[in-house]
């Protein structure tokens, strides 16, 4: 992870490998970002932006404006997938997913 000295982050964040957060040259400001956000892996915050609070972040995005709360974001450049999200949409995206009863597929005996 390379991160920037002043970035600031808030509480209960989570940060994937490889993620960048970094200023923009030209800029004294750096990424802020709010609490309980999810930046997965790979991810690039860059520039002076805000990330709100509640946010996930797809891996591999950029995100280089603003992101507002509640919501998911992922693209290069990344855009806003879902907002206005409840605390019910986050415990049906982020539940354990279930494959039922069946076992995996095996090769067949030749």
């Amino acid at each position: 992870m390379v991160m920037h000295a002043r970035t600031v982050i808030g509480k209960n964040c989570m940060i994937g490998q490889g993620v960048t957060i970094g200023g923009k040259s030209g800029w004294y400001e750096v990424p802020v970002i709010g609490d309980n956000v999810i930046i997965n892996a790979g991810a690039k915050i860059i520039g002076p932006v805000r990330i709100g609070d509640n946010v996930e972040i797809g891996a591999n995005s950029v995100v280089v404006k603003d992101v507002p709360s509640n919501c998911v974001v992922a693209g290069i450049p990344a855009r806003i997938l879902k907002s206005n999200m409840t605390d019910e949409d986050w415990k049906e995206m982020n539940k354990p997913k279930e494959r039922g009863n069946t076992p995996f597929p095996v090769t067949p005996a030749k």
